[in-house]
């Protein structure tokens, strides 16, 4: 199981198959934000969190689980994301 969480939302688990999608789709969001192209990196965060959430089981708010993955929310800027990077390096 991969654990997903999606910040000011929860936590999904995905199966351990989507692991490769999820890095692809999250390598194409980082590449637009890389880019400064706004256009692509809504496209692909909205792609992404619709991958996550349909294909994922939502974790019980009250349990909280290791994240493998942290994603952004749908409401969060490029500038947002890029201040969360530069507070949390990989």
């Amino acid at each position: 199981m991969i654990v997903v969480r999606i910040l000011d939302e929860g936590q999904y688990e995905l199966a351990s198959e989507a692991r490769d999608e999820l890095v692809a789709r999250d390598t194409r969001l980082l590449s637009a934000l890389e880019k400064d192209d706004r256009a692509a990196y809504e496209t692909e965060l909205s792609g992404l969190l619709a991958f996550v959430r349909s294909g994922g089981t939502e974790v019980a708010l009250d349990v909280i689980k290791p994240s493998e993955f942290v994603l952004p929310n749908a409401e969060l800027s490029m500038p947002g994301v890029r201040a969360l990077l530069a507070d949390h390096p990989a």
